[in-house]
């Protein structure tokens, strides 16, 4: 996937890509998201009222020649990372893209017309790309990978795994296995409250902030999970995210269990960037490997 190899973060804290919409292309910043299956971006018609729309690039269909218009309006709601509910509304396009060079034609996406500036405002992205399943599609889409696919250009991913065991000073947690998800839009790792709590007091670490001091955090204890027999062991300089220099931050984060799906633990940034992940969805595989840097 050439695009995933473009060197673009935010503070650690989001990863993203660059890609082009339209003929002739408008550029958009774009957050790389496992967790869903759908591409959105700002509409030219967004509510400049919002700061949001503001400081985003916006796709204008008007400047496309290959734009195709499609009269479907969408509601869609998406969790954040404090896991409240923040709710999108926009209309549907149907346009080229383009990703490290790969054409993609009349893909649908979401032209987003008002979303809540708490949600992006602060965001170095202007929208999401999700490379989920299209089933898990929330405006009813096909995903870009899945078009990709059909259009020959490259496989899909698969982003479901199952975690056997996390480990912390000799101290287990779902020690009979649990059920685990990679999300590169979700950059912590998220447990359950009383694991993470567990977690928190193995590592001695009483609150979400820690002092940016390079011996406290050397100190701390190396995290160890254990998927598929395999371990993988993070350092204390892998899961302390330094958002400035004077501010630290767990990348732990408790979440709530999804009770639907079984899935009690979230593997985000803070774990993908330390191990490289290949996902292959056409085969139903994933793999980790250790990252260079």
């Amino acid at each position: 996937m050439p695009w995933l190899g473009i060197n673009l973060d935010y503070k650690d804290l989001q990863y993203y890509g660059t890609i082009g919409i339209g003929t002739p292309q408008q550029k958009f910043k774009i957050l790389i998201d496992i967790g869903s299956s759908d591409l959105w971006v700002p509409s030219k018609d967004c509510d400049i009222t919002q700061a949001a729309c503001l400081k985003h690039n916006k796709y204008d269909n008007t400047k496309s020649h290959t734009y195709v218009r499609d009269r479907t309006r969408f509601n869609i709601s998406y969790h954040n990372e404090k896991w409240q509910e923040v709710k999108l509304y926009g209309q549907i396009s149907i346009d080229n893209i383009m990703i490290g060079g790969l054409l993609v034609t009349s893909q649908m996406f979401g032209a987003v017309l008002k979303f809540p500036t708490q949600f992006w405002d602060q965001s170095q992205c202007d929208g999401v790309l999700g490379i989920g399943y299209s089933k898990s599609s929330l405006l009813g889409t096909r995903s870009v990978f899945e078009n990709m696919i059909r259009q020959g250009v490259v496989s899909k991913p698969i982003i479901s795994i199952y975690l056997n065991q996390i480990e912390v000073k000799n101290v287990g947690l779902c020690a009979a296995g649990c059920q685990a998800i990679v999300d590169l839009g979700f950059s912590k790792i998220g447990g359950p409250p009383r694991e993470i709590a567990v977690l928190k007091r193995e590592i001695g670490v009483v609150n979400n902030t820690v002092p940016c001091d390079d011996d406290y955090i050397l100190n701390l204890a190396p995290i160890i999970f254990v998927i598929g027999g395999k371990t993988f062991r993070l350092s204390s300089e892998d899961y302390i995210l330094k958002v400035t220099e004077n501010n630290c931050v767990l990348g732990f984060q408790d979440k709530p269990t999804d009770i639907i799906n079984g899935i009690e633990w979230i593997l985000g940034d803070a774990f993908i960037r330390r191990y490289y992940t290949m996902l292959d969805m056409e085969n139903n595989r994933l793999g980790f490997a250790t990252a260079k840097n």
